[in-house]
């Protein structure tokens, strides 16, 4: 389902659609400031795991990187990498704390028990072991939807994905 088709509840909320909402992409903006909004509003509860604001920052960085320099920013983090990140990491923070003190967003983090749960995910669905993580999170929280343009998680039973623009393949 469209991301805008998702009525109400609970939804893990991977990293692609809060990539697409700092990095303000014009064709999709209206959409998912609908759907934050629905957040606030209480609508939607999301929840939204360290590894996702982990992956979240990491991306961002890269893409700050590439702006600034025109460069491969893996490049540019190998050489020198602690005056890279002090350049740009405030740039980033400051936006993610914003974003994860809306109502409606609980922070969760990675238990003990998801290690077994992503291991089984890896073998059964023939995911990578960030995206079986994350479908462990939200297992152990009993989410069964989860807001992701990744087509990976349209092969986890239980999980109904709502995208933004890739729908599932049929």
């Amino acid at each position: 389902m469209r991301l805008d088709e998702l009525v109400h509840g609970p939804v893990y909320v991977d990293t692609n659609i809060l990539y697409m909402y700092l990095r303000v992409d014009p064709s999709y903006l209206p959409l998912i400031k609908t759907f934050l909004n629905r957040i606030v509003y209480g609508e939607i509860e999301a929840f939204v795991s360290i590894p996702v604001l982990d992956e979240l920052f990491y991306r961002l960085l890269l893409a700050r990187i590439k702006e600034a320099t025109g460069r491969n920013p893996i490049d540019v983090l190998r050489e020198n990498q602690a005056e890279t990140v002090a350049a740009h990491s405030d740039m980033i923070s400051g936006p993610l704390r914003k974003l994860v003190l809306l109502p409606h967003i609980n922070l969760v983090g990675v238990d003990a028990v998801d290690f077994d749960k992503m291991v089984e995910n890896i073998q059964k669905y023939s995911l990578l072991p960030r995206d079986a993580l994350h479908v462990a999170i939200a297992q152990r929280l009993g989410l069964s939807k989860i807001a992701s343009d990744d087509r990976d998680f349209d092969r986890v039973e239980g999980i109904e994905r709502h995208w933004v623009i890739n729908p599932p393949q049929v």
